[in-house]
């Protein structure tokens, strides 16, 4: 059976495609920095802290690596296809007196790059943990041009492999939330609930995909689900409260799943006991608005024309647009926001392939917020949503 995670030939391809582009940019070489960018391009999933950790995609060669020794044996599992690395004892230094940087110039004379013209998606490691240290162009005393975009724009578009990720990811997602709200009544505990919920959740999965799941973090369930209650779901991200749930709450819930470094995105609006006619209203108005998103989103617009539909149709046919207080909906793959995003000044244009979050909000101060979100693959003609719980309100209240 095989294993839930991308494969080593998508990574190579995946750096020859980077390759490619950073040569008709002009550049003999890219260094890659975020953390996210390296686990994408080669497989390297590590823990993100001040040590830097570094990926070197010469235009003509093959990539080298900058990792911390204490990294040394987790690269060689995961990523044995990478044959030129440097290591550094220890961040700052170790004592060896020279910081990790230092390394890097070492690394780039290797592969033939030093002296050559550069690019990064950052002109040094980015400040976590604590971490301080030169930019790379101090390091080696030429310009360095930033242009991100290089690997991120082909992140934006998912290969049949990642669809099929996120698409599994969904699914666990989907469950997460049925046992997340299977424990919700009055008096539950939002810490708690959610807490359980995600554990129960995590148990199922792993039994049922045994040796297929991969695991690419330390961190975290590989299934998760929570929610917030009340007055507090009037704030887009409110924070969890102390307290028990109580009759005539409204509920906000999240759920996700990770699959082979992949997430999913659920979020669903329920109720505690009987609809209220306000309730009702922002209820059914906030599903009209992602209707309109989900009719709005096909290949050959741009993500401006698809929030510039639904955010007309809010302030102007259901004239809520006081209530609004974000966009539609964001890109993601790797990391839960990613470029796209479904935005007034996002000129981007959508392609088949791209996966979005559709999740038009409606916020009433002092009473709740109402938010659905799902997630969308675009197809050659619109979209496929392939977070597949329920949306509509009877299915979303729970018996006080």
């Amino acid at each position: 059976m095989e294993r839930l995670e991308i494969t080593a030939s998508e990574y190579q391809s995946r750096v020859k495609t980077l390759q490619g582009r950073v040569e008709a940019a002009g550049f003999a070489g890219m260094v890659v920095f975020g953390p996210v960018r390296v686990s994408y391009l080669c497989g390297f999933f590590f823990a993100k802290t001040e040590r830097p950790v570094a990926l070197v995609v010469p235009v003509n060669g093959k990539p080298g690596m900058l990792i911390p020794q204490l990294e040394t044996d987790h690269l060689r599992t995961q990523c044995p296809h990478i044959e030129t690395v440097q290591t550094y004892p220890e961040y700052p230094g170790g004592g060896s007196g020279r910081h990790p940087m230092l390394y890097l110039a070492d690394l780039l004379m290797e592969l033939g790059l030093k002296n050559k013209r550069l690019v990064a998606d950052h002109d040094g490691y980015e400040n976590r943990w604590g971490y301080r240290g030169p930019k790379l162009s101090q390091v080696l005393g030429q310009a360095v041009s930033e242009h991100l975009e290089l690997i991120d724009d082909a992140r934006m578009v998912k290969s049949p492999a990642e669809i099929a990720l996120i698409e599994e990811a969904c699914r666990w997602g989907d469950r997460a939330h049925r046992i997340l709200q299977d424990k919700i009544g009055v008096g539950a505990s939002e810490l708690m609930v959610s807490q359980g919920s995600s554990l129960e959740a995590t148990r199922e999965m792993l039994a049922a995909l045994g040796s297929r799941y991969v695991p690419k973090s330390r961190e975290g369930l590989p299934a998760n689900a929570m929610f917030i209650r009340g007055a507090n779901t009037a704030n887009p991200h409110g924070l969890h409260q102390g307290g028990g749930v109580q009759p005539g709450d409204v509920l906000v819930t999240g759920a996700y799943a990770l699959m082979g470094g992949y997430e999913s995105e659920l979020e669903r609006t329920l109720l505690v006991g009987e609809p209220s006619e306000d309730f009702v209203k922002y209820f059914n108005a906030m599903l009209a608005a992602q209707d309109v998103a989900f009719a709005a989103l096909r290949p050959g617009r741009t993500c401006a024309e698809v929030e510039q539909e639904v955010s007309s149709f809010i302030r102007g046919e259901l004239g809520l647009g006081e209530l609004m207080r974000h966009h539609t909906g964001h890109g993601f793959g790797l990391e839960g926001h990613e470029h796209p995003f479904l935005d007034l000044d996002d000129p981007t244009l959508i392609q088949p392939g791209m996966i979005f979050s559709a999740e038009p909000g409606l916020y009433v101060p002092d009473f709740a917020g109402f938010r659905h979100s799902d997630t969308l693959l675009v197809t050659e003609t619109g979209c496929r949503v392939l977070s597949q719980y329920p949306r509509d309100l009877a299915s979303l209240v729970i018996t006080a």
